[in-house]
């Protein structure tokens, strides 16, 4: 966030300590009430950052597809359209069955790993 939010922020929480009507605060700074108890909470006299916004990303993803996985899928269809095949989703689906890998992504698995992959080489 910019700027211009951090000193909303900073605004919103010098007139709440000031002693500033709640509603007043909310309504002339054109915010929620949540929004101002979410940085109430968050105010630390002795922390200057205290008006960062925070990543709402997952720290983890524990049902994303396996690297591994996702590198075999992307390797396989790189040499299924290398050799003039089709690079397709089910064609790639058989080429890891053959492979012996487990577990087999579904088709729409696939088909978001590759399309992870062209957004990434972009």
């Amino acid at each position: 966030m910019g700027q211009p939010q951090e000193h909303r922020r900073q605004q919103a929480i010098v007139r709440y300590l000031a002693g500033d009507n709640i509603e007043a605060i909310c309504r002339d700074l054109h915010c929620a009430k949540s929004w101002l108890y979410k940085w109430k909470a968050r105010y630390q006299a002795d922390d200057p950052g205290w008006t960062t916004g925070r990543s709402t990303q997952p720290r983890r993803k524990p049902r994303q597809t396996p690297q591994l996985i996702a590198q075999r899928v992307i390797t396989l269809h790189q040499t299924l359209v290398q050799s003039g095949q089709q690079g397709s989703a089910a064609a790639i689906q058989q080429g890891l069955t053959q492979q012996g890998i487990t577990p087999i992504p579904s088709l729409r698995t696939i088909y978001r790993i590759l399309q992870r992959h062209a957004k990434e080489a972009i």
